[in-house]
């Protein structure tokens, strides 16, 4: 089976944190809604980004609808300090459900830069880009997850090219 037919058949784990769990409104049920029909995902609703039921956690979706953009700016840079949830070294991304224009986006883009986390803002007005975004997001954490796999094949064929070297040293 290919590497591409192997992650077409996997299942992710998406965790769904709202900010504001008791209030219940039209955009969130239409998004869990939304991602509720994408194919291959398990939803876990979380109370807090300290739940145990985080780990693993492929996906993190993030309802802050009620965080004007000022608040949004704020709270991005203290979630990210706090969002050092690793997975064998590897951040969990966030989609972050707001609604506000960005009109400031250099501050966030500068803190994203200069980061190690990635994560996307969706806008409630552009629901229907969810499943790319999504998957989007999901591959790119895909991405980084080979990399890693690659990283140990690498050291562990390096240990054994450097083995064989001794070997053939001693043997001369």
């Amino acid at each position: 089976m290919s590497r591409r037919t192997d992650f077409l058949q996997m299942r992710r784990r998406l965790c769904i944190w709202d900010l504001e769990p008791k209030r219940a409104d039209a955009l969130k049920l239409n998004v869990e809604r939304s991602l509720r029909f994408l194919p291959q995902l398990d939803l876990v609703r979380l109370k807090a980004l300290d739940d145990p039921n985080l780990l693993p956690c492929d996906l993190l979706v993030v309802f802050a609808t009620h965080l004007g953009e000022e608040e949004l700016i704020t709270w991005l840079s203290g979630f990210e300090k706090r969002m050092a949830q690793q997975q064998q070294g590897i951040w969990i991304p966030a989609l972050i459900v707001n609604a506000s224009e960005m009109t400031r986006v250099v501050e966030v883009l500068e803190q994203t830069l200069n980061s190690n986390w990635y994560f996307d803002l969706l806008h409630p007005d552009h629901l229907s880009s969810l499943p790319v975004r999504v998957a989007n997001l999901l591959r790119m954490h895909d991405h980084l997850h080979e990399l890693l796999r690659y990283e140990k094949e690498l050291k562990r064929m390096q240990t054994d090219i450097g083995r064989i070297e001794a070997e053939l040293q001693a043997l001369r």
